[in-house]
């Protein structure tokens, strides 16, 4: 599963998931070195038929939860490709709400005998990932405002993933962004051939600080290479 990820892209970064190749205008984007289920991600939807930015809250609330703290127990922050279609929460998602979810990179932790060790996942050549998702908008009783939520599509790892961790998230192509997207596409199998493990060589992996295990760390630092020799953060296991 994919439990932890970072944003630390800029607007103009962000251009080259924009359907006119610009710099979105984003005044509530700011870096997150260690982002974890519950907090706000932008994602990209069809609005108006043009992709646009908006902030969501990663872990899906489905419309049938009677809270936000109940939708949590059943921890929705991934949805398994392989059983998108069968999940009464994101069958529906999955043929009328798709998103794109930007990621600089993901962490995801390695055991090592009794511990585990984390690694940050990044692609190789660009400086944000097309992470597939779903979104939901679920409406408090009592309140006007409605929140909207998405959850990460997740498959079987590749070959280099699959040294650190059995799955990973779907990591779209970007000539496959415009039909994840289509608000006109709702059949599933047009979409599901595109959950599938990126090429191994899109990715590259380095160990990091333990620091990241704790969400309170937030600060550049937790992505710094894992070097024994000047390791000076605590360790902290799960």
């Amino acid at each position: 599963m994919c439990g932890r990820a970072y944003e630390t892209y800029t607007e103009a970064e962000l251009a080259s998931l924009d359907d006119h190749g610009e710099a979105p205008d984003i005044d509530w984007l700011a870096p997150n070195y260690n982002m974890a289920p519950s907090e706000t991600s932008p994602v990209v939807l069809i609005r108006d038929d043009r992709r646009v930015f908006e902030p969501f809250r990663w872990g899906l609330v489905p419309s049938w939860a009677t809270s936000v703290e109940a939708a949590a127990k059943y921890s929705l922050i991934n949805a398994r490709g392989e059983e998108i279609t069968d999940k009464r929460s994101y069958a529906e998602p999955f043929q009328h709400r798709r998103c794109v979810v930007p990621l600089s990179g993901f962490y995801e932790w390695k055991r090592d005998g009794r511990h585990k060790r984390p690694f940050a996942i990044h692609l190789r050549d660009q400086p944000v990932m097309a992470v597939a998702g779903v979104w939901e908008r679920w409406q408090p009783a009592g309140q006007a405002q409605p929140i909207h939520s998405f959850s990460l599509i997740t498959t079987a790892a590749n070959s280099l993933m699959a040294d650190i961790h059995g799955r990973m998230p779907v990591i779209l192509d970007r000539q496959d962004i415009d039909h994840w997207l289509d608000p006109d596409v709702h059949e599933p199998e047009r979409v599901l051939p595109l959950i599938r493990p990126c090429p191994s060589e899109w990715l590259t992996a380095y160990a990091v600080s333990t620091a990241v295990n704790s969400v309170r760390h937030k600060t550049p630092d937790v992505l710094r290479p894992f070097t024994p020799q000047v390791e000076s953060w605590p360790t902290f296991d799960f």
